[in-house]
């Protein structure tokens, strides 16, 4: 049960980083950005979810920790994956 949580969490997670990265004007994965508004409220809703089912397997702190580590690791990420998965579409704004 507990590793289902925890890839529920880690998910949901993905899925908070990458609403927020598409709301950036430097996202390169669509090709016009989600408005401000609705990638913050989505990536807002999916973190808060997240962080909810990490609190079930580890403490406050450590949860939170644990969320803004795959976040950051995602953001990071996600630029190298796509020159890779993209590699003739440069935009600078």
């Amino acid at each position: 049960m507990t590793t289902l949580i925890l890839l529920l969490a880690v998910g949901l997670g993905f899925g908070a980083a990458i609403a927020f990265y598409l709301g950036a004007p430097s996202q390169r994965l669509l090709a016009k950005r989600l408005p401000s508004l609705a990638a913050i409220v989505a990536g807002s809703v999916l973190a808060s979810m997240s962080l909810l089912l990490f609190r079930h397997v580890s403490g406050p702190a450590a949860s939170v920790f644990i969320l803004l580590t795959l976040i950051m690791g995602v953001w990071s990420a996600l630029p190298f994956i796509l020159a890779l998965v993209k590699p003739g579409r440069s935009r600078r704004t």
